[in-house]
């Protein structure tokens, strides 16, 4: 069949209309586009949050560490600094002269007595059992102790009192009398001798 040109005849003449469509993939790439990226956070959240929870499990174990090694340290370390008792020692040594003075005996008697004093420091712990500190004195040389010595003396039994060695301080070292930990806690914390 030939195509007259001079054939006047309408033409149907179609159109498409792709924009609903278009508008539909348009939305398509951008959810997929929206669910790429969120996979990408929750990709990188997970990684922020699996260095946080390293972070703060090595946090706990080191502060653990450091307060096991606080807790075992003062039984590896023989320094021991007493408290500052001097205002004790300036009293005592003052109640000690007097009490020397009237205890005073005639040249007789002096060769058969041995006079000296000892005065116990008293401390109360929170388990409700003391902590002395005894210090003995000799009447020549009344302002520093001979003898210097700390114990835990344990609640009233029915035997009475009982103590429990935690220290000496002799020719000026502090010595411990223990190998428990809680009382050589009790003996630097408590005990009151003087240098």
């Amino acid at each position: 069949m030939s195509h007259d040109l001079n054939d006047q005849r309408p033409h149907d003449h179609v159109t498409h209309n792709y924009e609903a469509m278009n508008r539909a993939i348009d939305t398509e790439v951008d959810r997929r586009v929206e669910i790429s990226e969120l996979y990408h956070f929750e990709g990188r959240s997970r990684r922020t949050l699996m260095i946080m929870h390293i972070a703060t499990s090595l946090s706990v174990v080191a502060v653990a560490v450091a307060v096991i090694f606080w807790l075992y340290q003062p039984a590896n370390n023989p320094a021991y600094k007493p408290s500052d008792t001097s205002a004790f020692d300036r009293s005592t040594s003052d109640a000690l002269k007097v009490i020397s003075a009237q205890e005073s005996t005639n040249s007789n008697d002096q060769t058969f007595i041995d006079t000296s004093f000892t005065v116990f420091h008293r401390t109360l712990i929170s388990t409700g059992e003391y902590v002395v500190t005894g210090k003995t004195y000799a009447p020549s040389d009344l302002s520093h102790p001979q003898e210097q010595y700390c114990y835990l003396e344990k609640a009233q039994s029915s035997a009475g009192l009982s103590g429990e060695p935690l220290a000496a301080f002799e020719e000026h070292q502090f010595m411990l009398e223990t190998d428990d930990l809680e009382l050589i806690g009790f003996a630097r914390k408590y005990c009151q001798f003087t240098q």
